[in-house]
């Protein structure tokens, strides 16, 4: 199910952008006045009110127009306060619009107009506008910031609509963030607060806000008495933006077929006013509708049709929310159309947007973690600048060398012979040291870019998590109670643990590329490796492992390099199980022909050979999903003399075999 992150709180306050039937008729009234009056204030207002009527009834970009003249008017006229609340309504504007950067301007010009002045009413409304903006951006700890600055000053200005709106706010934060409960309570004050204003758009919308409360919270006894409430209140109201709003939330009520009917009725009135964040979530909601329906249908022509229908809505909303960068139904979009390509067993695309929805999430969590990385890179480009600056410098030296040889040749002819000779055996030495220092120069590169893409791959993720988690305990420790706290705490201490068997791996192997350094051999008990495997992998209760060593199998090799191999693959296997149902692992050992054998398989949807390229081709650096792990143990069994082998076949499953052999011969290559 996709979030409503930018659903909600946008319904509430464009809750007066089409609520009034006469605004034509007001325009011209209001231009009418203008002909006659001459006080300046008066003019200024005026404006405001026609660019808000243009706004609701005309165009967005007329009403730009106008503001942008009232804006100049104001200035000419020294009317600081006009021009701020000019700068309000075009901060409100450009919000309806999408252009967020736009919004967020105009938007702090207003506040600082408003910041010193007795217009407590102006400040909380810019700021009640921001905290929708930072919404839209997924910029959770601005929303809350500016949520409860409207609320503060709102209440400063006893306003009950902009007091209802605050509440509204702080409310969605809250559902954004999971916290039903607290988001409740805001309902609530804002449900009291519409009732106190008296204005039956403002109810209707309230009622909107806790129906959709109650519904995340799964009481949908309530959920549905407050959506009828507020469906039937618009409807006699003639309210049709707040009415697609109500379908569109509503349906997530309602059976596959009744919930289809009330989004396509809720999307024709979207495309009326082109309000983008409504129409983006809609039809993906539709989109995932129609793979819901496919999921129940069991006549074949039909689910075809559900399935191209689904195609059709995620595709094209897709785009939509690219236009305006909406991270969070990106996310769930690409996620969704991940599915559908899984169905239609194009797993190529499913894997593609798979990965898309991936990548969106990590930015949202991870981009301190890029910039350490980038950082990390920048020094190491630093490093190999300053390596060619010694090879410069160094050839510089060769030439200067060799042209006093020349002028000593010329100069002592008598000695000819013995100066070619100290100048060919003086350029072979600088030549080889050129050699080596480029032959170091190639190794640094192809090392730096093994190493942090294995960083990137294994650690940015659990890292992430772990600042994440910090972060949020330091800067909100109220925000969370103390069951969320607990939850936390052990998800981090996991995530800590895994990062710590990660940064082992990493160490083995960064150590295996020293020159020197060898595996140190010794009986290993297959058994016990397996014991120690189950042990890591325990938290997985919803994948069946499998260990298998009927012959009690011992191996002569390097217990922590084969600890690491199993460990990756088995991560690796872990990774593939996306839509597997009874996803299972089975680890086997046995003996044949002189040989031991150990596998690690699984169920997953298999892969072609060409994405296990990394296993043996030294200059490969992606493979399938853990490509980089691929990379990882290829070098690891290269360096214990084990062979390694993979059998993997769409639809049934991938099988790796690590391969031994038990000769003397062979185990005396490894030592």
């Amino acid at each position: 199910m996709m979030k409503s992150i930018t659903i909600i709180s946008f319904i509430f306050f464009t809750a007066v952008l089409f609520g009034q039937n006469d605004g034509i008729k007001t325009i011209d009234s209001l231009k009418l006045i203008l002909q006659t009056e001459k006080n300046i204030d008066s003019i200024i207002k005026i404006n405001n009110t026609i660019a808000i009527n243009i706004k609701n009834h005309i165009s967005l970009d007329d009403a730009v127009t106008h503001l942008h003249k009232n804006v100049k008017f104001s200035k000419k006229h020294k009317r600081e306060f006009g021009v701020g609340e000019s700068y309000l309504i075009l901060g409100h504007i450009y919000i309806i619009k999408a252009e967020h950067d736009s919004s967020s301007y105009y938007l702090t010009k207003s506040i600082s107009i408003f910041k010193n002045s007795p217009l407590k009413n102006k400040l909380a409304r810019a700021y009640y506008l921001k905290s929708i903006v930072y919404q839209m951006q997924s910029d959770f700890s601005n929303q809350l910031k500016y949520a409860l600055l409207a609320q503060e000053f709102a209440e400063q200005s006893k306003d009950y609509t902009l007091i209802t709106d605050s509440a509204n706010a702080l409310s969605m934060y809250y559902l954004d963030q999971h916290k039903y409960n607290e988001a409740l309570v805001q309902a609530k004050k804002c449900v009291k607060y519409a009732l106190l204003s008296k204005k039956e758009n403002r109810i209707n919308v309230s009622y909107m806000g806790i129906a959709e409360t109650y519904r995340l919270l799964k009481d949908t006894v309530n959920a549905n008495h407050f959506f009828e409430k507020s469906y039937k209140g618009t409807k006699a109201n003639n309210q049709k933006f707040e009415i697609a709003w109500i379908l569109t939330n509503w349906a997530k009520l309602k059976p596959n077929a009744e919930a289809l009917q009330m989004r396509l009725e809720a999307r024709d009135m979207w495309d009326q006013h082109q309000v983008n964040p409504m129409n983006i979530h809609n039809n993906g909601m539709i989109g995932i509708l129609y793979l819901s329906m496919y999921d129940a249908e069991s006549d074949s022509t039909k689910k075809i049709n559900y399935l191209l229908n689904a195609e059709k809505h995620l595709t094209s909303t897709i785009e939509k929310a690219e236009n305006i960068n909406d991270l969070i139904n990106l996310i769930e979009l690409n996620k969704s159309l991940s599915r559908l390509y899984s169905i239609k067993k194009d797993y190529e695309k499913a894997f593609f947007y798979l990965e898309k929805s991936n990548l969106l999430n990590d930015s949202l969590n991870s981009q301190e973690i890029k910039n350490s990385l980038a950082k990390l890179e920048s020094q190491k480009e630093i490093q190999l600048r300053d390596k060619e600056i010694q090879l410069n410098k160094l050839t510089l030296e060769t030439k200067e060398k060799q042209k006093w040889i020349y002028i000593g040749g010329i100069l002592l002819l008598g000695i000819i012979g013995s100066l070619l000779f100290y100048q060919s055996r003086n350029r072979q030495k600088t030549n080889q040291k050129l050699q080596l220092l480029n032959s170091e120069l190639d190794q640094a590169n192809k090392v730096k870019t093994r190493f942090f893409s294995i960083l990137n791959h294994d650690l940015r993720s659990p890292v992430a998590n772990l600042i994440h988690f910090l972060h949020l305990q330091k800067d909100n420790p109220e925000l969370m109670d103390e069951a969320t706290k607990n939850r936390m705490q052990n998800k981090t201490i996991s995530g800590a643990e895994n990062l710590l068997s990660s940064m082992e791996d990493i160490l083995l192997w960064s150590k295996g590329q020293m020159e020197n350094f060898k595996p140190e051999p010794k009986k290993v008990s297959v058994n016990q490796l397996f014991e120690d495997n189950k042990k890591v992998f325990s938290g997985y209760q919803n994948i069946t492992f499998d260990y298998q060593n009927p012959d009690a199998v011992e191996l002569f090799t390097d217990e922590n390099y084969l600890k690491t191999i199993i460990r990756n693959l088995t991560s690796n296997a872990i990774n593939v199980f996306t839509t597997t149902p009874k996803p299972t692992i089975i680890c086997k050992a046995w003996q044949e022909n002189g040989k031991s054998y150990l596998t690690i398989s699984d169920n997953g949807p298999g892969a072609s050979q060409e994405q296990f390229k990394a296993l043996y081709d030294d200059k490969e650096v992606v493979g399938i999903k853990s490509g980089l792990g691929l990379h990882l143990i290829r070098d690891l069994a290269k360096a214990i003399n084990c062979e390694i082998a993979v059998d993997s076949k769409l639809g049934e499953g991938t099988s790796f075999i690590l391969t031994f052999d038990n000769s003397t011969k062979s185990q005396r290559n490894i030592l």
